[in-house]
């Protein structure tokens, strides 16, 4: 399966950046320097988690959260 960031209006594949479902809370696994980047050109991301479908990343000033369904739950990155 593909993994997609979408942003701007722009697709692009990304099998780079891995994130998975941990209890309340989503962990980076794969792809630090690829999302930091991303997210500097844009407010917020959508990447697919597999399982869940699509969610939003977006940038905070307390760190990476993950907005799905009306909920904010953190992204870990260690």
């Amino acid at each position: 399966m593909d993994k997609f960031l979408h942003f701007s209006g722009i697709d692009i594949v990304s099998p780079d950046i891995v994130i998975v479902r941990d209890g309340d809370a989503y962990r980076l696994l794969h792809g630090h320097l690829r999302l930091a980047n991303v997210l500097r050109a844009a407010d917020e991301i959508e990447v697919e988690v597999r399982g869940e479908g699509m969610v939003k990343v977006r940038k905070t000033g307390n760190g990476y959260v993950v907005a799905r369904d009306a909920r904010r739950l953190p992204l870990y990155r260690d």
